[in-house]
């Protein structure tokens, strides 16, 4: 697929009425939004061992995700390693109860590489997991099975939570879709809510999401555009990619004493 096309048509969506409706109907139909489990779960458990390699800890810990996305599948991973309390926020309605009873019911056929790479019991996790599936009901409550709480519209440049309230602050592929001013903004907030030894683990994709449905062009594509142009492409809407470099998440994360 030329990239451009399906720039353009998101840009049209993310500027006509019903569009973010009809985007997500145009997910669910072409099924770009389904679940891969293997590559999502690796995502998470990368998380995970970023977290253990910082000397962090998952267990008894209490958390907030940056951007929840279409499926709890992270929120889930650290709740069956042992997090205590995940509050998980995000500004678009991409949750719902189907995509979260999908999630949890396919963990269950990974438990092993989860327990192995988190370094926990198995038959812990087994318990974990059993406890939390006994829970059935809304969206709120099939996630209170796995000790989240969901936010939307959530804000996690303003949580509310108190300060020194959290062991980690996280987030997946999250970064790259948000601008500069208000990353800082979201970094000085988990400087306030961490614990003294809390960390702020991110994992995210730098590269022209473009690239991935156009071979033809290559992962720094979008370094080729002006702001102006690349406004109308991915600089807003729907597409939404920050175009950061590693000097500026350095910058960024310094400048709100997270380094």
């Amino acid at each position: 697929m030329n990239w451009k096309h399906k720039a353009n048509l998101l840009a049209v969506l993310s500027r006509v009425p019903l569009g973010h409706k009809a985007y997500h109907w145009l997910q669910r139909v072409a099924g770009t939004n389904r679940l891969q489990l293997d590559r999502d779960l690796n995502r998470a458990l990368e998380l995970v061992e970023l977290t253990l390699e910082a000397d962090g800890h998952v267990e008894g810990s209490h958390i907030l995700e940056v951007g929840t996305g279409w499926r709890p599948l992270v929120p889930m991973v650290f709740f069956l390693l042992g997090a205590e309390r995940i509050v998980t926020v995000d500004v678009n309605p991409w949750l719902t109860l189907k995509y979260a009873e999908e999630t949890r019911q396919a963990l269950g056929s990974r438990l092993e590489i989860i327990a192995k790479r988190g370094h926990v019991p198995l038959e812990d996790m087994r318990q974990r997991y059993t406890q939390a599936m006994s829970q059935s009901g809304s969206l709120a409550d099939i996630l209170a099975g796995f000790n989240i709480e969901y936010q939307y519209p959530g804000d996690a440049r303003c949580t509310g939570l108190p300060d020194a309230s959290m062991d980690l602050v996280i987030s997946s592929n999250v970064l790259e879709h948000i601008p500069y001013e208000i990353q800082l903004d979201i970094h000085r907030e988990s400087n306030r809510i961490l614990r003294a030894g809390g960390l702020a683990v991110h994992r995210f994709n730098p590269q022209d999401h473009y690239s991935t449905v156009d071979s033809t062009i290559t992962n720094g594509n979008f370094l080729r555009y002006s702001a102006a142009q690349w406004h109308w492409y991915g600089g807003s809407g729907l597409a939404y990619h920050n175009r950061l470099r590693d000097p500026d998440y350095r910058r960024v994360f310094t400048e709100a004493q997270l380094d």
